[in-house]
């Protein structure tokens, strides 16, 4: 780190410089539209701000939301919040906000700023304090880690943005393997560990799962070479007695999400790898960047990467030159432990993961043999993990040329490497979104026990609708047979409750009866808000 006054400041500005860039090529459209607009489509974007909301009313109060496990939706089954992500790792950082007074869309909108903002600083603070490298490099890497193509194909699912808690769980490790870093110094290191994968883990569970595989398998090949060997070992007898007892602290903490979560499963049941297949990266996968890429959206007609599966899932590229450079940071630098460790890691990641010609997956032993590797669902999601070596090694890649004394080739490739992240993705007007569920709320009459909102009309998607009562239901403080999840419960097929001519009207009242009769609602109980939506 810089020392001396000026320096510091300096590099404070530089750092502020390219966090304020970070959220510029991440949020643009969100930013340059005042908050007025919001990234993604209204589906999972608006669960999961349902499940912060949820959490704000639990913690302040709210008597339609006075228990965590079970929101007031696909009423009145409980345990619908363990059907996916709680999000309570990075649910305080919305609870802020909220509580300095913004309204819930606001919120949201702040919210996501915050995971960006945190992600930034936590890749400065692992590529700096971790891997030592220079202000300038450091700063590059941290922007492609937060606003990397991979990652800003997925924005529309808003679950998997805040991963900072696994590069502070990473940093740890580093600091932990070093030979100077005594017990003493080690308690509070283990304790970051350990808080950092808990938080992780209850912020999402795809990347705190990642994380423990990337722990298990760093840890496998720490032990395959012989120069790490000794390390690793040694490491380990010196720390071992603090991660043993902060380790018993966070199974105990990690409890309430576990129990909940095998209830969930004995509900809805586990997922067959037939669900995940679609979803293993191909080959091709590594270099689609997608429709919606600046300068590789003329890609997209590309018989390749038309033929992928479920394409928008496999957005995995980062364009050529930050691939490149990448890879050449990580191998030109192998000589040093932590990079060569890291190197074969996204090296063994990306083998195993991959899908290859025969039907031949990999993955399929780790989904069998490897604990929660089941809930993985979406495979090809990994991409976005891939963003720590890939910062890593183009942070590598620059500090070589400025050492190198080519500064001016640093800078310009940095630039180019950034350029290459740019994406214009889907966005709806928080307004018109904000005026559906308000004409559905204002139908739900005070005589309401609960409600269905079943659209007569209207040329959205099913799911839409069924997010316009789950919100609905928030406005007017009534719960809702209306849901949407990673799962549903079981016996509940209103999946579709659009009445848009007789056969699908019989449909629906036939499930809405053969619901409320499997959960004991009575006839009158449940409100029909059969009424033409506004879109």
């Amino acid at each position: 780190m810089p020392t001396g006054v000026s320096q510091r400041t300096r590099f404070l500005l530089f750092a502020l410089a390219g966090g304020v860039l970070a959220l510029l090529l991440a949020h643009h459209p969100v930013l340059l539209s005042g908050l007025r607009l919001v990234q993604g489509d209204e589906g999972d974007v608006r669960f999961n701000h349902y499940v912060l909301e949820h959490g704000w009313r639990f913690i302040s109060g709210d008597a339609l939301h006075a228990r965590f496990w079970d929101p007031p939706m696909f009423h009145p089954e409980p345990n619908t919040a363990a059907y996916s992500d709680v999000l309570l790792g990075v649910a305080p950082f919305y609870w802020l906000w909220r509580l300095l007074g913004l309204g819930e869309d606001v919120s949201w909108q702040a919210w996501s700023l915050t995971m960006s903002a945190l992600n930034y600083a936590a890749a400065v603070w692992l590529l700096m304090r971790g891997f030592g490298l220079r202000a300038g490099p450091a700063v590059v890497g941290a922007v492609l880690f937060t606003a990397g193509a991979p990652r800003i194909n997925q924005l529309n699912h808003p679950q998997l943005t805040g991963q900072f808690f696994a590069l502070l769980a990473l940093g740890a490790v580093l600091v932990l393997l070093r030979p100077e870093t005594d017990r003493r110094r080690g308690v509070a290191w283990s304790a970051l560990l350990v808080g950092a994968f808990v938080a992780q883990l209850y912020a999402g569970f795809y990347w705190g799962w990642f994380l423990f595989f990337f722990l298990l398998l760093g840890l496998l090949v720490g032990l395959a070479f012989a120069d790490t060997r000794g390390v690793l070992l040694a490491a380990l007898r010196r720390h071992l007695p603090a991660l043993a007892g902060f380790g018993v602290v966070g199974l105990v903490v990690l409890a309430p999400l576990v129990l909940h979560a095998r209830q969930a499963v004995g509900t809805v049941g586990l997922r067959d790898f037939s669900e995940v297949s679609p979803m293993v990266p191909r080959v091709w996968s590594w270099f689609y960047v997608g429709p919606q890429s600046w300068l590789y959206g003329w890609t997209h007609g590309f018989r390749r990467f038309q033929r992928l599966p479920l394409g928008w899932e496999h957005q995995l590229g980062m364009g050529f030159v930050t691939t490149v450079l990448a890879a050449m940071g990580l191998w030109q630098a192998r000589a040093r432990t932590a990079v060569r460790v890291l190197l074969v890691m996204a090296l063994a990641t990306v083998l195993l993961v991959s899908y290859y010609r025969g039907g031949l997956v990999p993955w399929w032993l780790v989904f069998k043999a490897v604990p929660g590797a089941a809930a993985i669902r979406a495979l090809a999601r990994i991409g976005v993990w891939m963003l720590i070596p890939a910062s890593v090694g183009l942070a590598l890649c620059l500090q070589r040329q400025v050492q190198q004394g080519r500064a001016a080739l640093a800078a310009g490739l940095g630039a180019l490497c950034l350029l290459e992240q740019g994406l214009s993705i889907s966005v709806y007007d928080r307004f018109e979104s904000r005026a559906d569920v308000d004409a559905v709320a204002s139908r739900v009459g005070p005589e309401c026990q609960s409600f269905l909102y079943a659209p007569t009309s209207g040329d959205g998607a099913e799911w839409k609708y069924q997010l316009d009562g789950v919100w609905a239901s928030v406005t007017r403080g009534v719960p809702t047979v209306n849901g949407y999840s990673g799962n549903a419960p079981r016996g509940w097929r209103l999946t579709d409750a659009r009445r848009y001519d007789e056969a699908s009207a019989e449909r629906v009242d036939r499930e809405l009866a053969s619901w409320r009769a499997s959960r004991a609602l009575p006839p009158g109980g449940v409100c029909v808000i059969a009424v033409p939506a506004r879109r």
